[in-house]
């Protein structure tokens, strides 16, 4: 307890950034593992059963249905993705065209966790971006915690 208390204002910004930047970094390295995995999985058939909207808070709404040894299982996004918060314009709409309720679609899920599936193997929107960030946040927050004056220093650099 006693070394917590004789930390700084920029040390504890800097665990702070860590401590936010790692569940982001972990979501983002998964959905990266299972977008690249998704290439090599199994197809089977399956149907859309509520049809891609995007609602008001710009959550998606989306919904499709296949099964797998008998099993029904449900999958409620199309791809691995980041965030559909910013799928707008053109590219929103090409998904509620190519995604009507009820349409029969391609199905690629994990042969060892079938509820792990996607209708686009390979696309990882936003995810990559996402990484960079959290990695770049996390590296931030740690010369803040291990070097406080090594950022004073640079930024007394540019001022000058």
């Amino acid at each position: 307890m006693e070394s917590f208390l004789s930390l700084n204002q920029s040390q504890i910004a800097g665990i702070l950034a860590q401590l936010v930047a790692i569940p982001f970094i972990i979501m983002s390295v998964k959905k990266w593992r299972l977008a690249i995995q998704s290439e090599h999985w199994l197809k089977t058939s399956g149907i859309v059963i509520k049809g891609l909207d995007f609602s008001i808070s710009g959550h998606l709404l989306f919904l499709y249905e296949y099964q797998i040894g008998g099993i029904t299982y449900q999958g409620n996004k199309p791809f691995f993705a980041n965030t559909f918060k910013k799928l707008r314009g053109k590219k929103s709409w090409e998904l509620i065209e190519r995604y009507p309720k009820g349409i029969r679609v391609n199905v690629f899920y994990n042969s060892a966790n079938p509820k792990t599936s996607t209708l686009e193997p390979g696309r990882k929107d936003g995810v990559i971006t996402a990484l960079i960030i959290m990695v770049l946040l996390f590296i931030l927050g740690f010369i803040l915690q291990h070097y406080p004056t090594l950022l004073y220093q640079f930024l007394d650099y540019f001022q000058t």
